[in-house]
């Protein structure tokens, strides 16, 4: 066993796709999704302690850091399968914005995950990791493969994405300040209303269909995101715009070579300088 500290980068996503197939019996959706990660990453820092148990701390008061975090779950969770007489200290700088449809505590808890396996010198292997991830949450198995993936079932069951069209490609993000609960948008899905004028229909690009169901349940709440949504698809540095994931954050590709600093000053400019605007770029997949 390895015996050292380790620093990670937990990786945001963004869905360029998601449709909702359908009502599992288990209380899930089943979904088909497109995830691509991007440059916008947390920090975090692992280290083994000879004392068991998990520490936890992280430089956002707001983030919970017991067991209602999933990095923190992720370390008890892989400390028990291992069967691990040690401990683990987690410190995690937040840069991802919580509950904003990134990804952030899933990249976070999935990255604990493969650095307690690399503390432990591999000892569980990839199909217990993924197990232990999928029990964390729908989009933590994604993270572990760090690549732009295809997700199926509630998310669990993975597909490399083949596409290679994102060199040099750069994504403004555009969240409100407030949250929106990821259980909540699947539950209001089924009986959400589009409203009427606002930019639902499916877009084309180099990567496929531009589209996400969850926007339907979301816009229909906070109009205002329909609103950015169409703004962003209006301003002639983007190439496509769509909400990620649960949202309430939303994104616009820009085209080869579009600077986003005037996006960024514009944005502020038209809904208010409470906005978090956040330029990055996406990341290409591995081959």
């Amino acid at each position: 066993m390895e015996s050292r500290r380790i620093e990670l980068h937990p990786p945001a996503k963004i869905n360029l796709f998601l449709r909702i197939v359908g009502q599992r019996p288990d209380g899930y959706h089943e979904v088909k999704t497109l995830v691509t990660l991007l440059t916008l990453e947390d920090i975090l820092y692992i280290e083994l302690t000879p004392n068991q148990g998990v520490v936890f701390e992280c430089n956002d008061p707001s983030i919970p850091c017991g067991d209602t975090n999933l990095a923190f779950l992720a370390a008890k969770f892989y400390l028990e399968a291992s069967g691990s007489d040690l401990g683990a200290h987690i410190t995690l700088e937040k840069r991802i914005p919580a509950a904003a449809g990134l990804g952030g505590g899933s990249s976070d808890a999935a990255s604990v995950l493969l650095a307690l396996d690399t503390l432990h010198s591999h000892s569980l292997g990839q199909g217990i990791l993924h197990s232990i991830a999928a029990s964390i949450g729908s989009d933590v198995p994604l993270f572990l493969g760090q690549r732009a993936t295809w997700c199926h079932g509630r998310g669990e069951i993975l597909e490399a994405a083949k596409f290679r069209y994102f060199e040099d490609r750069t994504a403004v993000l555009i969240k409100p300040p407030f949250t929106v609960e990821a259980q909540w948008a699947y539950q209001r899905w089924s009986n959400a209303r589009k409203i009427l004028g606002l930019p639902y229909r499916e877009q084309s690009s180099p990567w496929g269909g531009i589209y996400n169901d969850l926007e339907i349940p979301v816009f229909e709440k906070f109009p205002i995101l329909g609103l950015i949504k169409q703004w962003l698809l209006s301003c002639q540095e983007t190439e496509c715009a769509l909400m990620s994931g649960s949202g309430p954050t939303l994104f616009a590709i820009l085209r080869q070579g579009a600077a986003s600093r005037e996006l960024e000053t514009a944005a502020a400019l038209e809904f208010g300088n409470d906005l978090w605007v956040h330029t990055c770029k996406v990341q290409l997949p591995q081959p």
